[in-house]
């Protein structure tokens, strides 16, 4: 294994350890103490975009742009829950070979496709446009973080009260019991099946469309990370079209035909550069030239840029004729023929 990607799996597996950190002590801290987490799990909320947004948290808002615009979207493959439990979910649909390899069922791989856009700005027009006229309750189904919060206080929390002893209850009301809470935030607990039920029942078919067509952090982040500096290139040198970075990126966006990875959609997982074994994706602010000038990607001809080619070589021809002279058009003279 050459160092390059060495790195990128040491890279790669401080991903995970982070998302699962934070993924652990965000679901540990909300099932057992409720809404009266202790200081790190609370720091881990203020850390989120839209509550960060709603909160007019400048600081936090404006660092993770900065952050996405230097390395790309890292919030939606670390500290995003809701994004964790998807990885999770295709995970554990996506078991591995003891050789490695995936298994040889195709609904169990991923290909590319055309970025949906339209659909993601339209749910970020509506969250702004509630965010400002203070009705929370669609920012709040939409949020992730959010979501998955009332995920784990409408349904873990109560579950966890059920099958513990009342010792290890850390903060629920004395005069109500979990299953009356459960009941009287049915509505709660309906929309949290609903939005982090599909969310896991998308990612275990599809893996990661959410973040790219309904979630507003993905919108936002999205169009940000377009321009990040660091972004994954493919070498076109080196790369074989063996299809494996392809077959495992959840987000569907790493075009093997034009050999381009969509960084709007990328999530900054490293999942691409470790099953790549051909060394031909890496991570960087600069991109490839290619070697080969004709393999760069060209825009079909069509009939007037075919009609425009054959009158400018018209003419070229008819200049080349106006810039001969007169001696240079007569016929050659007999001493030339002698010669």
């Amino acid at each position: 294994m050459s160092s390059r990607r060495l790195s990128y799996r040491l890279l790669r597996i401080v991903r995970i350890a982070v998302s699962v950190a934070v993924f652990g002590i965000l679901t540990g801290c909300l099932t057992v103490f409720g809404m009266q987490v202790p200081a790190i799990a609370s720091f881990l909320g203020h850390v989120q975009l839209i509550p960060a947004a709603a909160a007019f948290s400048l600081a936090v808002f404006v660092g993770w742009l900065v952050v996405t615009l230097l390395a790309g979207r890292v919030y939606c493959s670390t500290v995003c829950p809701l994004g964790t439990l998807q990885d999770i979910s295709a995970r554990v649909r996506r078991r591995r070979t003891s050789d490695g390899l995936l298994a040889r069922n195709e609904l169990l791989r991923y290909r590319f496709s055309p970025a949906r856009n339209r659909l993601g700005w339209i749910t970020l027009g509506v969250v702004l446009v509630c965010l400002m006229t203070g009705y929370m309750l669609i920012p709040s189904l939409l949020d992730p973080y959010t979501a998955y919060v009332r995920f784990c206080l409408t349904i873990l929390r109560p579950l966890w009260c059920s099958v513990t002893p009342e010792s290890l209850h850390a903060s629920f009301t004395p005069d109500y019991p979990p299953l009356l809470i459960a009941v009287s935030s049915i509505g709660g607990a309906l929309a949290a099946l609903l939005v982090t039920g599909g969310s896991i029942a998308a990612a275990w078919i599809w893996g990661r469309p959410v973040c790219n067509t309904v979630c507003p952090i993905g919108v936002v982040l999205g169009s940000v990370s377009r321009y990040a500096v660091f972004q994954f290139d493919i070498d076109t040198d080196l790369c074989t079209n063996c299809r494996r970075c392809e077959e495992v990126c959840k987000c569907h966006c790493i075009n093997l035909n034009d050999h381009v990875v969509d960084s709007s959609r990328c999530v900054v997982c490293f999942d691409c550069t470790d099953a790549c074994r051909d060394n031909a994706i890496s991570f960087k602010a600069t991109r490839k030239q290619l070697s080969i000038p004709m393999m760069q990607t060209t825009l079909p001809q069509t009939s007037s840029t075919l009609s425009q080619t054959s009158s400018c070589n018209q003419c070229g021809i008819n200049g080349v004729a106006d810039s001969l002279t007169p001696a240079d058009k007569s016929p050659a003279s007999s001493s030339d023929k002698i010669s």
